[in-house]
């Protein structure tokens, strides 16, 4: 089954082995997901009927409103005619050799990011859609400045010729509350009526300043993959920390899965805030997969799977295949 609604990226969290989410428990009345991104996790997990609710939010506008459009039939249908007459300009254009038209329209979709038009959520939902089957890792990265920072890839290019856009799979009995910040996300969920409650914070991924002197492209994020301000700063770690903090103190919450980079500055803070009674397991992942793969270093940052509450799921699924294969 097709989940998300963009191109996966390094980073998304579409491998639902690796990262088991949902606990196998069918008792969850609403999913809540403050950073969806691609949303591959709740998408899954709508498709499924695991969950018919759903409280979502991401800050970048280029996210935000593709799922304005994937929830709006009308919005939907007008996404997908620009999708679509984007695709046949550009894929006429590879198979033809015209140079100019197709860095004319990869021009004008990098314009549609970098200067969106206020009530012009069609234009922008299909840039969105559109750039990132053309760019490297399928990131659509900025600059200092604030505009893309991104290239025409050949080999994306001559894999487009075989794109065609569906828009994923969509129920109109789901209900899906979208917000714009992490916290207006938690807002919605507090006003709503649902009791019993599933989350994953999936926020940009934080390490301290000074843990990775001298080296890009190994795991940190730079100011290209974030909208919340410098990736090694305060700002960021508070998000990761103020968010968890509401969803701890909700009843409402009865699981809670965050990821992160494990720092001993990070990881006591949260350990901290775990001793309010519920279970908790913070499992190490290993080195989060990167689109630049340096040399290895002691000084890799380490992906970081925390659970609160619920079963502990953090490899249980290897352990299955494992014992499979020996049987």
């Amino acid at each position: 089954m097709k989940t998300g609604l963009l191109h996966p990226y390094p980073g998304s969290k579409k491998d639902w082995h690796k990262y088991p989410v949902w606990d196998e428990r069918y008792c969850y009345d609403a999913w809540i997901e403050p950073c969806v991104g691609a949303g591959h996790q709740v998408h899954r997990y709508l498709a499924t009927g695991i969950v018919n609710r759903a409280f979502i939010a991401d800050i970048d506008p280029a996210v935000y409103t593709v799922w304005q459009a994937w929830q709006d039939p009308t919005l939907r249908e007008a996404v997908a005619f620009s999708v679509h007459r984007w695709a046949a300009s550009i894929q006429k254009a590879y198979a033809t050799g015209d140079e100019d038209t197709l860095i004319s329209n990869f021009n004008a979709l990098c314009h549609e990011i970098n200067a969106p038009i206020p009530g012009h959520e069609v234009g922008l939902a299909a840039a969105s859609i559109v750039l990132r089957k053309l760019v490297f890792g399928g990131v659509l990265r900025c600059n200092a400045q604030g505009t893309l920072n991104v290239a025409l890839s050949k080999d994306k290019l001559r894999a487009f010729q075989a794109w065609e856009f569906k828009w994923p799979y969509v129920n109109p009995k789901w209900t899906v509350c979208l917000a714009d910040s992490a916290h207006a996300c938690l807002d919605e969920f507090e006003a709503s009526a649902c009791e019993r409650a599933i989350a994953f914070f999936d926020p940009p991924y934080w390490v301290p300043k000074g843990s990775r002197p001298g080296r890009r492209g190994t795991g940190a994020l730079t100011p290209a993959y974030t909208h919340h301000g410098d990736p090694q700063g305060e700002e960021l770690k508070e998000l990761c920390l103020s968010v968890l903090e509401r969803l701890l103190s909700n009843p409402r919450v009865e699981r809670i899965v965050v990821t992160n980079y494990i720092s001993p500055e990070l990881a006591a803070a949260v350990e901290a805030m775990g001793k309010g009674g519920r279970a908790w397991r913070l499992t190490p992942l290993g080195e989060l997969t990167t689109m630049n793969r340096g040399m290895i270093r002691d000084d890799c940052p380490v992906e970081g799977f925390w659970e609160f509450g619920g079963r502990m799921m953090a490899g249980r699924y290897e352990q299955q295949q494992l014992l499979e294969v020996a049987a």
